[in-house]
């Protein structure tokens, strides 16, 4: 779904909705976007300071503090499933040999202690803009030049529907001409298993138009004329050609994105993160039917794709079930660059 222009979107729509017009109509909707062909590097050394990349080290100024996150607001519930598993770990893994199951008994302990304390959250995607730029457009709000660089909790992966999963997340914005530096990992990260630890990665950078999605905002506010067997059409024909390859280990323009639209696995994210930037917990139904929160969701289209990432198993970047991370950020803070502001989204099959 590698598309490079809003007309070769409107030719693969049109047999689907067997309507020229409509086909046009959303492919007007397509949003430009840069999507990252990634690489294994055999060693940091391969990667220029202050590139795209992916996993390894981030390149950062040589004051930054690594970011960590403090406790979650539920640790004690979080604490006391891994106590629980920990104390019956056969019972917990009744499929597992002994000595698997003590492992586990073992890594879950630790993971409390983590819990219990702060630590330093995982490195996964620098985007120097810059490099963005030189590939092809995007948003004209993004910025022309400068560093962003991503942190998240690697173990817990927080889902984002969740205002108490704000401490899982730091993005950081470096403008251009900062002294940058390479950062080692600190000693808490390189001591937990290589399972939990994402490689290095070279970025290939290409230009890509990216076709609006039925689950979004957007999609509602249009209020296209089509009917149920036009819908339920579309609905195959994104199904088959987005989110069956939404991961695809770096090799498309589905897996690793800047800008554009989401292939989204389980919904829309722009009401989501509109709820949750307003305090509402958005794991059940009940925040996307509540008549007070009306105005709330109607900002939903404020809200726009910074950056998809994929699974990608050449890195050890897998998220749920082969699912995808999205970093969302409303236009007004990506103009003021308040990139703190960014919300992150979980989604997987």
């Amino acid at each position: 779904m590698n598309y490079c222009s809003e007309q070769e979107i409107a030719q693969a729509i049109e047999p689907v909705l067997e309507d020229a017009e409509l086909a046009r109509q959303l492919a007007a909707q397509s949003r430009p976007a840069v999507w990252l062909q990634t690489q294994l590097a055999q060693g940091e050394d391969e990667i220029p300071l202050g590139a795209t990349k992916l996993g390894g080290c981030p390149d950062l100024p040589a004051q930054t503090r690594w970011p960590e996150r403090g406790p979650y607001p539920d640790t004690h519930q979080r604490v006391e499933s891994l106590r629980a598993d920990s104390v019956a770990p056969n019972s917990r893994w009744r499929w597992a040999k002994p000595e698997q199951a003590q492992k586990f008994r073992a890594e879950a302990l630790q993971h409390v202690e983590r819990l219990l304390n702060p630590f330093p959250l995982h490195f996964l995607a620098q985007i120097n803009f810059a490099d963005v730029w030189a590939a092809g457009p995007v948003d004209e709000d993004m910025p022309r030049s400068g560093l962003l660089s991503l942190f998240y909790d690697l173990e817990e992966q927080p889902w984002g529907y969740d205002p108490a999963d704000a401490c899982s997340l730091k993005a950081l914005w470096h403008e251009a001409g900062s002294q940058l530096q390479r950062h080692e990992q600190p000693a808490a990260l390189q001591a937990i298993s290589a399972d939990w630890q994402i490689k290095p990665a070279t970025c290939e950078l290409h230009a890509c138009r990216a076709p609006l999605s039925m689950e979004s905002a957007q999609w509602n506010a249009l209020q296209l004329p089509l009917t149920e067997e036009q819908e339920d059409a579309f609905a195959e024909w994104w199904f088959d050609e987005a989110q069956n390859d939404a991961s695809n280990d770096g090799e498309d323009a589905c897996c690793h994105r800047i800008g554009g639209w989401p292939t989204p696995v389980q919904g829309d994210m722009q009401t989501e993160c509109a709820l949750v930037a307003a305090g509402q917990y958005c794991g059940n139904g009940q925040a996307y039917q509540d008549p007070a929160l009306q105005a709330v969701r109607e900002t939903a289209g404020q809200w726009l794709l910074l950056l998809q990432l994929g699974t990608d198993e050449k890195l050890g970047m897998n998220w749920g079930d082969n699912g995808q991370l999205y970093l969302w950020i409303r236009r007004d803070d990506l103009r003021a660059r308040r990139f703190d502001k960014a919300w992150l989204v979980l989604q997987c099959h």
